[in-house]
């Protein structure tokens, strides 16, 4: 019978006929993690669910967190309860949290122009986790339309939070230009704004942006709008400096398949729970 024997960074898969065995006790990391040399982590999260590392890359995890900083995502890590409610976080210390990456990209410079209406992406993504209809409906007034709930909180969903200071302009050309086959967002967004209308509207951008099926494939405009600028937040977690960043698990999967990725030779452990 064939035998083969796969090591990788202390991965042992061990295969013999149709029975495979997975011997995984010393890493263990469901959601994923990236080690970028030897004070750089990429780590895995699915935003509510709390992270589950091995004892052994916890100790990583922490020891390089609380040496050279570490840093969330989004809004920032105390909203994050993958983080919060991990086995872990007691042990991170306070004075080294950095806040957050995607602020830190904000401020950098580095997104171009021409692309920073494309963080407007952020509206359908994660609605619900993010709690974005109760938010919306906060921020209605009698008379308003979608359209005009969404302007006036722009800062508080949108990825750039409010840095860009993106207006009607960007917010009319992101809803045109995710707008096709019959859906026409700009319309949708002239309705008067309830909770039933919101609820509508985001629960079909959502389903556009990320389908069931095969979102990884970005088949819709709003899931290639979400394309761009996460490709933009991929390449800067890839470029950033020594520490700890907490990622949305899916974005490990995109980082060790692209080019400055694979260049620099990084590759992902576990990750067996991403969806």
């Amino acid at each position: 019978m064939r035998r083969l024997i796969y090591t990788f960074n202390n991965f042992v898969i061990k295969e013999k006929s149709n029975n495979i065995k997975k011997i995984v006790s010393k890493y263990d990391a469901p959601y994923g993690i990236i080690f970028d040399g030897e004070n750089k982590i990429l780590v895995g999260d699915m935003h509510q669910t709390p992270v589950e590392l091995s004892k052994k890359l916890e100790n990583k995890v922490v020891n390089v967190a609380n040496k050279y900083g570490y840093y969330g995502e989004g809004i920032g890590l105390e909203h994050n309860e993958a983080i919060t409610k991990s086995s872990f976080y007691e042990r991170l210390d306070p004075k080294k949290h950095c806040g957050s990456w995607d602020r830190k990209l904000i401020e950098s410079g580095e997104v171009p122009e021409d692309k920073k209406y494309v963080f407007l992406y952020a509206l359908f993504s994660n609605p619900k986790e993010n709690h974005r209809l109760e938010k919306l409906l906060e921020n209605t007034e009698e008379e308003d339309t979608i359209f005009d709930v969404l302007l006036k909180t722009i800062p508080d969903w949108s990825a750039d939070m409010g840095i860009f200071s993106l207006g009607q302009k960007e917010l009319n050309k992101f809803l045109k230009e995710i707008s096709e086959n019959g859906i026409d967002f700009i319309q949708m967004s002239q309705q008067k704004a309830d909770e039933k209308s919101l609820s509508e509207f985001l629960d079909l951008g959502e389903k556009l942006q990320w389908p069931e099926k095969n979102w990884e494939d970005y088949p819709n405009m709003a899931g290639k709008f979400a394309r761009v600028a996460t490709t933009i937040r991929d390449q800067f977690l890839i470029n950033a400096g020594p520490g700890v960043y907490f990622v949305g698990a899916g974005h490990l999967k995109d980082i060790v398949k692209m080019p400055m990725g694979k260049e620099k030779k990084l590759s992902l452990i576990g990750g067996e729970k991403i969806m």
